[in-house]
């Protein structure tokens, strides 16, 4: 029937409770490291389904029509986002081309289908067809789809475009703005409220076996990754991440001399936007993994709801060190105006969406459970030995 409980199992800490009805408002939070388990949800099947339509239609628009126009002495030039993706590649930087197709169009189009394929027959009260093995990788793609981060990406490459030549703004920018706040929301939707969504509207399927325990053998794998972040950092700094030629002349431009360049402009804001986003976040990723690492290795008990924390953080800033790297293929999509003005990637861009990619790898190689393990804690103990909160008012049983 309705609400009969299931487990809910916390990734962060490993603990596993069983799954009780939540009211209006109530969050379900785990008792051992506080992370949040479940929401109560407004919005059911199908109106979750309406937001998956209304994002691809938007998503269509948004890699249809140009996101701007830019104007040189009379010449214009519009680009859409895949024409960015493509002046990357013909610019003989396929590395970035991928990256960016991939992050920026491939995946997030393929995260919408897979959306649509569960919810469509969610609404209709039918469970879809490979329904276990479909919400497994919409849990796989979710980090992956960076639709907001090109946006901010986008933004940052208007103001740089100001000073330069006449931008006029394109209906696939606002477009893309609609993508972004209906995509942040459709992140929500991972593997297990998908299941709590199918499991409420009484459809019957076999729930997933317990996670396996930790490996401390991913502590390895970690310090390589890590490592390889670290390797990868400074050619992403020391090296240009684009090229402009202009009448001028032409220069060679760096990470931080992008953000001289902004401050020196008048837009302090958004220098330190790209300071955070492409200088502190990936420092920030590498010191707090390496800690975290070390930490558990050494069977550390120290502060572990605090550590747990610290990775959810980790976790949720992954993607945005993008930023740089879309404002590059942007820039160099619509700079492009012969002798007037050129602009390219350069070789830092490579680097730096290496970085990217490895600290993301780094991150959700590293399972925070471990941490808990290691410490001496187990799948069923908790530091209570009462019932834990699943919910402001409501409490839920701890599996034995």
């Amino acid at each position: 029937m309705q609400g009969t409980p299931s487990r809910l199992a916390c990734h962060h800490c490993g603990a596993v409770y069983r799954r009780v009805p939540l009211e209006k408002d109530h969050l379900a939070l785990c008792a051992r490291c506080d992370t949040i388990l479940e929401t109560k949800s407004e919005f059911a099947a199908h109106s979750w389904l309406a937001i998956v339509i209304t994002a691809m239609i938007t998503f269509t628009i948004a890699n249809v029509y140009p996101l701007g126009t830019l104007v040189v002495q009379g010449t214009a030039k519009s680009a859409t986002f895949l024409d960015a993706v493509a002046v990357a590649w013909q610019a003989g930087y396929p590395e970035v081309a991928l990256l960016t197709g991939a992050v920026g169009f491939v995946l997030p189009a393929v995260h919408l289908c897979l959306l649509l394929w569960v919810l469509g027959p969610l609404a209709l009260g039918r469970l879809p067809l490979f329904f276990e093995s479909t919400v497994r990788i919409i849990d796989h793609l979710t980090p992956w789809c960076m639709v907001p981060v090109f946006l901010l990406g986008a933004l940052v490459a208007i103001v740089k475009l100001i000073d330069l030549a006449t931008l006029h703004l394109g209906v696939g920018l606002f477009a893309t703005v609609a993508t972004a706040v209906l995509i942040t929301s459709l992140l929500r939707l991972n593997a297990e409220k998908l299941r709590h969504m199918a499991h409420d509207l009484n459809l019957s399927f076999d729930e997933p076996p317990p996670a396996k325990s930790p490996s401390p053998a991913l502590l390895n794998r970690t310090w390589a990754l890590i490592f390889t972040a670290i390797i990868l950092y400074i050619p992403a700094n020391l090296l240009p991440i684009m090229h402009v030629d202009a009448l001028n002349g032409s220069s060679g431009h760096t990470i931080m001399g992008g953000v001289i360049e902004l401050w020196q402009m008048g837009s302090w804001d958004i220098a330190a936007v790209v300071f955070i986003a492409s200088v502190f976040v990936p420092v920030l990723k590498i010191i707090s993994l390496a800690v975290l690492v070390w930490l558990t290795q050494k069977r550390s008990t120290v502060d572990l709801k605090a550590r747990t924390k610290i990775y959810a953080m980790v976790e949720f800033i992954g993607q945005w060190s993008m930023l740089d790297v879309f404002v590059v293929i942007l820039l160099s999509a619509l700079g492009k105006f012969g002798n007037l003005l050129d602009i390219a990637p350069g070789a830092g861009a490579v680097a730096f969406g290496g970085v990217v990619v490895v600290t993301m790898l780094a991150a959700m190689g590293f399972d925070p459970r471990l941490a808990w393990r290691q410490a001496g804690h187990r799948q069923h103990q908790t530091s209570q030995k009462t019932k834990p909160y699943l919910s402001r008012h409501q409490q839920g049983n701890l599996v034995q």
